[in-house]
């Protein structure tokens, strides 16, 4: 078959638009893009306009402020043994007090004395707390040492982290030591006394509101060698 100039003319115009590689195209429609500005040509923003932009400074953190420290007469502050306040996030206020639970530390067993000791075994078990069980703060109210020093942990008006479930209105009073190991020294003894005394005076709660961990729980704290001196502070007199 012969074709004519024109004809051929034609042939080759439609195979250069279907493209020599054999790859079919989907027609697409373009997007014309916006030019860059140059400088000067940014039109500037009104009073009005820059007004309702205007971003509040953000405020400075208040510091933390701890409550007033509450306990018996002669007891040491929460500052004696620490700088740290609790993670206000992870504590809820107390909003009254109806009764107290005695324990035991629970660790190795506690033979010594002197402050620097104490201190070191408080911030232990304040890390313990906030670490490892990711508390807000140290689990228990007050702390007896090997001395009979009263020791502020949290602060009262936070409630504690130290009977499961039954937190709330429930101050913890802690005596360092393992008393399933050892058994409480007399000046433990003499300030859980006075301890219990002031927190019931103070707060209106009765003998049988006094209980001790294992009493509201399936644990063995506060040790065999404890747990009978609080029943018989309760029974004796002791407590009134």
């Amino acid at each position: 078959m012969k074709f004519t100039r024109r004809e051929m003319l034609i042939t080759g115009l439609g195979l250069m638009v279907a493209g020599g590689t054999g790859c079919t195209q989907t027609p697409t429609s373009l997007t014309r893009r916006p030019g860059t500005p140059w400088p000067g040509s940014i039109s500037q923003p009104t009073h009005a306009n820059a007004a309702a932009r205007t971003v509040a400074a953000p405020q400075p953190a208040q510091p933390y402020r701890a409550p007033a420290a509450v306990g018996p007469p002669g007891f040491r502050p929460r500052s004696w043994w620490t700088r740290s306040g609790p993670i206000r996030s992870k504590v809820n206020p107390m909003k009254g007090v109806s009764r107290i639970t005695v324990h035991h530390e629970g660790h190795t067993p506690v033979w010594f004395t002197d402050e620097q000791s104490t201190k070191a075994r408080l911030e232990q078990v304040r890390n313990i707390h906030t670490r490892d069980r990711r508390w807000g703060d140290i689990g228990y109210h007050f702390v007896i040492d090997r001395a009979g020093r009263v020791i502020e942990g949290r602060n009262i008006a936070y409630q504690g982290a130290h009977v499961s479930n039954q937190n709330p209105h429930n101050v913890g009073v802690m005596l360092l030591g393992n008393f399933e190991k050892q058994s409480p020294s007399q000046a433990q003894l003499t300030a859980l006394q006075s301890t219990l005394r002031h927190l019931m005076a103070k707060y209106r709660v009765p003998v049988r509101r006094v209980y001790t961990h294992r009493e509201l729980g399936p644990t063995v704290c506060p040790g065999r060698n404890l747990q009978p001196r609080v029943a018989s502070l309760r029974t004796n007199g002791g407590l009134a």
